[in-house]
């Protein structure tokens, strides 16, 4: 009985041979699965997630203040019969508007209401412009814009190539947030101001039915002095029907560019948050039902 030779030949020059195992070594066990999915808990039968994408929020401020820019030539406030426009008011006429273009107005319509009714004679003179809210909101407004758009560009380059005259760009971008935010902020302060403040052409009309109704008043005052109110309360109710009969209201592009300012405010809190989470997979928010 013959037995195998323990001695194995020299492999030739220039190959390596593989590896035998030893019988003392046993091979590494196999990794093991990936963990499954989170099940459903018991009585919910559907699962709905939302991950909130950092490349998502990241263009969000530069498209809603792309928006909001676009907005601000619509009408927010106006005076409305019959669902038509007889005057309208929008943040670059409350700004840069002179004592003929501060408001828009309908000539045809104007002249009907005016013969038909006792439409305010002289209301578009009383109204003021807001030029020191709504120009500094426009200037921010831009210049939030622009940066926005500018990070969003300099974010797809190399930043180390920028020419010399742009070196000025590396020093700053570490706080890119930050300043969005800010100008932001500022844009959203000064419009909400505005609305609480009204527009021109609201304090106008407010003003015309305060005026047409001032010697009323001023005798039912005295009387209420006297220790009779009744009056009083009357011409408070009549000022505000003709108040009504102006139809003033607030318009949807208006509502949508505070919607959308807000939008942008917190978009740039969420990027900060994700910024600071690093490498961290993308938050989800799940909805079971």
């Amino acid at each position: 009985m013959s037995t195998a030779p323990t001695d194995r030949p020299a492999p030739p020059p220039g190959l390596v041979p593989p590896a035998y195992p030893s019988p003392s070594t046993q091979l590494e066990p196999p990794l093991p699965p990936p963990p499954p999915p989170p099940s459903i808990p018991a009585g919910y039968t559907h699962s709905w997630a939302i991950t909130i994408s950092p490349r998502v929020m990241a263009w969000v401020p530069a498209a809603a203040l792309t928006l909001i820019f676009f907005l601000t030539m619509l009408p927010w406030v106006g005076s409305y019969v019959g669902g038509q426009a007889v005057y309208t008011q929008n943040p670059w006429r409350a700004a840069f508007g002179g004592p003929k273009t501060k408001v828009w107005r309908n000539f045809d319509l104007e002249k009907l209401l005016k013969s038909q009714s006792a439409w305010p004679e002289g209301v578009l003179d009383k109204v003021q412009a807001d030029r020191e809210l709504m120009i500094p909101y426009i200037l921010v407004l831009l210049l939030a814009m622009v940066f926005a758009w500018a990070e969003r560009v300099v974010a797809s380059l190399d930043r180390t190539r920028l020419p010399r005259q742009f070196q000025w760009v590396a020093s700053i971008w570490p706080y890119r947030v930050q300043i969005t935010a800010g100008l932001a902020t500022i844009a959203l302060l000064l419009v909400l101001i505005q609305s609480a403040n009204g527009f021109g052409l609201e304090r106008a009309m407010r003003q015309a039915a305060s005026e047409k109704f001032a010697a009323a008043r001023k005798a039912a005052e005295q009387k209420a002095a006297e220790g009779s109110p009744s009056d009083l309360a009357a011409v408070n109710y009549e000022e505000e029907e003709e108040y009504a009969r102006y139809n003033l209201q607030r318009t949807t592009w208006m509502y949508l560019a505070i919607a959308l300012h807000i939008l942008v405010v917190v978009a740039m809190v969420v990027r900060a948050w994700l910024e600071r989470r690093g490498n961290r997979p993308p938050p989800r928010i799940v909805f079971q039902y």
